[in-house]
């Protein structure tokens, strides 16, 4: 008679196979906000939703991305660093003088898009790049 199999949760102890892969797409997102917010807002795309909006969906997709880059144990320090990024960007739009103004509502939105994928990713959303990697077979843990 075998012994049972035993399964460890994909968050405990899973390395990420495409880690360079996931790290470098959420770099990149990382550099294209930091571009979109600092050059001057002629030449911004209007994506025709509401400012505050566009702030809460962009942070709100960052800390989901690299929430699922990360252990349980460091989305704080996601979202601290998230929160230092949107706070920087504001003060450089202030100090810029190309036509875009700093504004403490464009923290606050981003604030809140950190805040709800805290939850998601608190809730369980913050396996989905191991989810992936399983799913395509390149999971180091078993199907």
């Amino acid at each position: 008679m075998s012994a049972p199999e035993v399964r460890i949760p994909l968050e405990a102890g899973t390395k990420l196979r495409l880690a360079p892969f996931w790290w470098t797409i959420g770099w990149a997102v990382v550099a294209y906000i930091t571009v979109s917010c600092l050059e001057p807002a002629r030449y911004v795309p209007n994506l025709h939703l509401w400012d505050k909006l566009e702030h809460a969906t962009a942070f709100f997709g960052m800390t989901c991305w690299f929430g699922g880059l990360v252990r349980r144990r460091r989305y704080l320090w996601i979202a601290f660093w998230l929160l230092l990024f949107g706070a920087g960007i504001e003060v450089a739009q202030g100090l810029m003088r190309l036509g875009r103004t700093a504004d403490v509502r464009d923290f606050a939105a981003d604030s809140v898009g950190i805040a709800v994928a805290l939850i998601l990713l608190y809730f369980g959303l913050g396996s989905w790049t191991r989810w992936i990697e399983q799913l395509v077979g390149l999971s180091r843990e078993p199907a």
